[in-house]
């Protein structure tokens, strides 16, 4: 009866769209005038390296909610373009670069200081990731980044472990050392001693190698040292990510 479909509570329904590569504020500052609107809403929640944006509507039915939220998200799409890694709320930032590996046929492996193994870990998270990951590096010494990565002494004097250098090499020794297509590696200062004013507590480097090119990024991390630790994992992970997209682009 009409009387008691007005009763009827309306229905909400919402959608994730998740991004990596980009910080909470400049996401919040790209869609001031979204996070402005009643119905549907959008709401950012920051993790670790990543934010996901959930978009909510409230209709009188599924189908008219959904049919709210479809524009909104694809309007996100376009506003973020790449950054956008999913809109499934399982899927983890590990699984979309898993994703990417096995869709482009990609083995990977991974060369490891100031993380220690957690970037290894993040990816082995991943069910079936076998196919594309057979092994990583914990480099954490000098002599292990030259005997295991074959970064070279000089280059490891001249500019020391914590630097792009480094990590470039540590990225193209550790692809070389494992057949590998790809190779990440990560070196960095995570504390809460051992900085310098050259190269403070939370300064890393993240080095990527893709088939006989290798890449290098500069970040600056605050935090405890396991913060440090998380941050950087997602940062390697977004790197890659980005890597692959580029380099399999066309």
């Amino acid at each position: 009866s009409p009387y008691l479909r007005s009763r009827q509570p309306e229905v909400i329904c919402s959608k994730m769209v998740k991004l990596c590569g980009i910080g909470e504020s400049a996401a919040e500052t790209a869609i001031l005038d979204l996070l402005a609107e009643r119905n549907p809403t959008v709401a950012p929640y920051a993790k670790t390296g990543e934010v996901h944006l959930r978009i909510t509507a409230k209709a009188a039915d599924e189908e008219t909610a959904g049919s709210m939220i479809a524009p909104v998200e694809e309007e996100l799409y376009r506003r973020f373009g790449d950054c956008v890694y999913t809109d499934d709320p399982d899927v983890t930032l590990e699984e979309a670069v898993a994703k990417l590996l096995e869709s482009h046929g990609l083995t990977i492996t991974t060369a490891e200081s100031c993380t220690g193994g957690l970037l290894a870990g993040r990816l082995v998270n991943v069910p079936g990731i076998s196919g594309n990951f057979k092994e990583g590096y914990i480099t954490y010494s000098n002599e292990a980044k030259e005997k295991l990565l074959g970064v070279s002494h000089a280059t490891l004097e001249a500019y020391g472990a914590v630097s792009p250098q480094t990590a470039a090499e540590m990225a193209e020794g550790g692809a070389k050392a494992a057949g590998a297509d790809l190779c990440v590696s990560v070196t960095g200062i995570a504390g809460p001693e051992g900085g310098t004013q050259e190269k403070p507590v939370g300064l890393v480097y993240i080095g990527c190698y893709c088939r006989g090119r290798v890449f290098t990024e500069k970040k600056l991390y605050s935090g405890s040292r396991s913060k440090i630790r998380e941050y950087s994992v997602a940062s390697a992970l977004t790197f890659l990510r980005k890597v692959i997209l580029d380099e399999t682009a066309g």
